[in-house]
């Protein structure tokens, strides 16, 4: 399991937007929260300092009590592979079986193949999709294509599961049943934080919210109508 926290973390690029501005948070171990806002108010940004795609401007994001923002070469190789995330894209190889795509985040790792079978097979019972384990993903629907892409996130059993609109594509049905197998994972242990701008469905769900503004938090907890104090109209983050 993983304790996050965010210190003061500013995230500003090269043309002077800050995406994020001066934000702390903490998740504990085995938590699930939701990050929500409009476009562009810097959830995007929070998971990607998160899984070490980007650097933060200012400030310490720390897991497990571990500086992740100072890490590089064999130290962050072995922090992502504790990470599992899934994106809106799922990314799949079109020319690879569902069985392949969901295996290939072990066989970087070096897994013996009758471990892998074990593993591949597990993750994708847990997502329903065991019996198309030999299609590939053009067969499938796009619901079934976002569950392969969830199967491969978790086959590595991470710790922390980080997912960046994971339904944006999908019918409120479908949705919710995506949303129900991160709630499964984060019911065995797992540190799950989901960016998502379906306020009706993540509402629905009884976990904490947080809510960015122009990269600032001005909401927080499991009652979202509770307000954060927003920074002044003078202070513009962009």
């Amino acid at each position: 399991m993983a304790q996050i926290e965010f210190h003061g973390v500013t995230k500003r690029f090269d043309n002077g937007q800050e995406a994020l501005a001066n934000v702390s948070a903490e998740f504990g171990e085995g938590s699930m929260a939701f990050l929500t806002g409009h476009s562009g108010a810097g959830k995007s940004t929070f998971l990607k300092l998160l899984l070490c795609l980007d650097q933060p401007s200012r400030g310490q994001i720390l897991v497990n009590g571990v500086n992740v923002t100072r890490m590089s070469g064999r130290r962050l190789a072995h922090y992502r592979q504790h990470l599992g995330a899934v994106f809106q894209d799922h990314h799949l190889l079109s020319h690879r079986s569902v069985y392949d795509n969901v295996s290939l985040p072990l066989r970087i790792t070096g897994m013996k193949e009758k471990d892998i079978a074990r593993r591949v097979r597990a993750a994708l019972s847990r997502v329903g999709l065991l019996e198309k384990e030999r299609l590939f993903p053009r067969y499938l629907s796009t619901g079934e294509q976002q569950r392969v892409g969830i199967a491969r996130a978790v086959v590595t059993r991470p710790k922390i599961l980080l997912a960046d609109e994971p339904t944006g594509n999908l019918d409120p049905e479908l949705s919710r049943d995506i949303m129900k197998l991160f709630e499964q994972f984060n019911q065995v242990g797992t540190t799950v934080i989901v960016a998502s701008h379906d306020r009706d469905l993540i509402e629905s769900m009884g976990v904490r919210i947080i809510e960015l503004d122009q990269g600032v938090i001005v909401r927080d907890g499991m009652d979202t109508r509770r307000d954060i104090e927003a920074p002044p109209d003078g202070d513009d983050h962009g």
